[in-house]
């Protein structure tokens, strides 16, 4: 343990990362992994700091968990319009493609809650198994806000249930109705899109649901169309590569510009004590995210060196980003940080406030490089045993 702590001074750190930054990485898309993931930490850890600070972060947070989604769905809709264009679609490529993701996926987020299940169950007398056998199966926000616990893992139901529910539609077009595999990937994003467009537009008509953020925000079958405008960017990218390469410039600086705009309707909200539960913000907000996120994907995704060393950090970073996400809150701000007696050591809020936001930070990055190079690496490694790599 003492020599993994010494890998963590910068240069140890690299060479513990050696493999990873050796590869051909495509590093625009390390920066927004590194960017998502450094907002979302910074903005849950923003309740960590007095109530002037917390505030202060609001002016630099972003919906980091909506631009991850609009990145999953670009990767992930990538390899599978790669593999359906060189495989014949049957069951036995669908089920390739979801032992792979959830070799990947599955391994840390099952690890990280049986961790919060003992833990709640030695802790809590009242606490019980049965409030939490829903995470186990993703269904703890299907169509519901999820409860208090675990509640970060909402972004991963939205994703498992992804991975469920679109690629059989897409696999279904091609062999029962003879799609094209283009047609059947376009088809099935632009449907969802619209669906669940018209589902939030519902939302906002009804004046007890639009009143209540967890109805719009944490549920699946609100929020898996962020994950289809990363698939609308794949199929441009395989399909259209002449339209998506170009202008990646001009792309690049309308993304940053709907961000720029979305901070400044976020902040003035904000500052003004204006109405959270608007159109804008139930049907509108989210959408605008992904729209800006997949703007910047023709440049980022071109964009594969870096020649500063602070790229390496930002690689490190993004690469334990998966691990980040879900070790930051219940398991670090919550289980850990939340049950150290601080007031024993001092009353002086002045001090408990920042130790407890710098060992958030520095709990959150310790394990999460540990927990990606010893556990996650080794887990997503197995589905080597089990799946072969198809294009």
């Amino acid at each position: 343990m003492k020599s993994f702590f010494g890998k963590l001074r910068p240069k140890s750190l690299y060479s513990l990362f050696s493999d990873e930054l050796s590869q051909d990485r495509i590093f625009g898309l390390d920066l927004l992994r590194f960017f998502a993931i450094t907002t979302v930490v910074l903005g849950h850890g923003a309740y960590l700091m007095p109530v002037k600070i917390a505030d202060f972060h609001k002016y630099f947070t972003f919906d980091g968990v909506n631009i991850f989604f609009a990145l999953s769905g670009f990767l992930i809709g990538g390899i599978l319009i790669k593999q359906l264009e060189n495989n014949q679609a049957d069951f036995s490529l669908l089920l390739h493609f979801w032992m792979r993701r959830w070799f990947r996926t599955l391994p840390t987020y099952f690890l990280i809650l049986v961790i919060l299940t003992v833990f709640y169950c030695i802790t809590d007398p009242e606490f019980t198994f049965h409030q939490v056998k829903k995470y186990y199966f993703f269904c703890q926000n299907l169509y519901y806000p999820p409860p208090a616990f675990f509640r970060e893992s909402w972004s991963l139901s939205v994703e498992e249930w992804f991975y469920f529910a679109v690629p059989p539609v897409i696999f279904t077009l091609i062999i029962l109705f003879k799609f094209k595999t283009r047609n059947a990937v376009l088809a099935t994003a632009v449907f969802v899109i619209i669906l669940i467009a018209f589902l939030k537009y519902r939302i906002y008509l009804d004046p007890v649901k639009s009143s209540s953020f967890d109805l719009y925000h944490n549920q699946v079958i609100i929020r898996i169309d962020s994950i289809m405008y990363g698939v609308v960017a794949a199929y441009l990218s395989f399909y259209h590569s002449r339209i998506w390469n170009y202008s990646p410039i001009g792309l690049l600086v309308l993304g940053l510009l709907i961000f720029g705009i979305q901070k400044y309707f976020a902040v003035t909200q904000y500052v003004n004590n204006a109405d959270w539960f608007s159109f804008y913000h139930i049907v509108l907000d989210y959408n605008l995210t992904s729209v800006a996120t997949v703007l910047l994907l023709p440049y980022l995704s071109n964009y594969r060196k870096t020649r500063y060393k602070t790229g390496n950090l930002i690689t490190i970073i993004s690469l334990i980003s998966y691990s980040m996400y879900l070790t930051h809150m219940s398991l670090i701000k919550i289980m850990i940080l939340k049950e150290i007696p601080w007031t024993d050591f001092t009353t002086n809020y002045n001090i408990i406030l920042p130790t407890i936001y710098i060992l958030y930070w520095i709990l959150t990055l310790t394990l999460s490089v540990f927990l990606y190079k010893y556990y996650e690496v080794p887990t997503t490694r197995l589905r080597e045993k089990f799946t072969r790599t198809k294009s």
